[in-house]
């Protein structure tokens, strides 16, 4: 299927995320030290998937050279190469389909996709969280919205 978006976000507060266009509220980390954070106080059961968004750990929007940028895709098939899966969960998109990008630098790009829920694999191109410069959003087929499945990390050998 490939990728369908692919853009450059400055990475404020050190994360990207992609979330249901509709959504007001936004993914809640824990102790910052986590790759992925999908837990909000306006969720019903906050721990369990499907969720309306998560974000991803990345490196800052400042380096040593000055601003820094990660680059987001969203994609519906394949396996992306140079980067490793760290999390694979369920997102939730409603009908306005999905905001990508960063909220806090006001850097989201809309993204239509059909309403339900979808596998999502999140991918990226670091050993530790703070160096991430690239992210892949893995989008499986989705299902009706009423049905729900496990979220997970992924354990990959170092």
């Amino acid at each position: 299927m490939g990728m369908p978006l692919r853009i450059d976000v400055s990475p404020m507060y050190a994360q990207v995320a992609i979330v249901d266009a509709t959504w007001q509220d936004y993914p809640e980390w824990t102790d910052g030290q986590e790759w992925v954070a999908f837990r909000a106080e306006s969720l019903i059961d906050p721990d369990n998937p499907p969720y309306p968004g998560i974000a991803v750990a990345t490196r800052g929007d400042i380096g040593t050279d000055g601003p820094c940028q990660v680059w987001v895709e969203v994609w519906s098939g394949g396996t992306p190469d140079g980067v490793r899966c760290i999390h694979e969960t369920v997102l939730s998109v409603g009908m306005h389909g999905v905001l990508v990008g960063n909220d806090q630098s006001n850097d989201m790009t809309e993204l239509a996709l059909p309403e339900g829920n979808y596998p999502l694999q999140i991918w990226v191109d670091a050993d530790t969280p703070g160096l991430v410069s690239r992210v892949v959003f893995l989008l499986g087929s989705p299902s009706s919205r009423s049905s729900g499945t496990t979220s997970t990390p992924v354990q990959t050998p170092k």
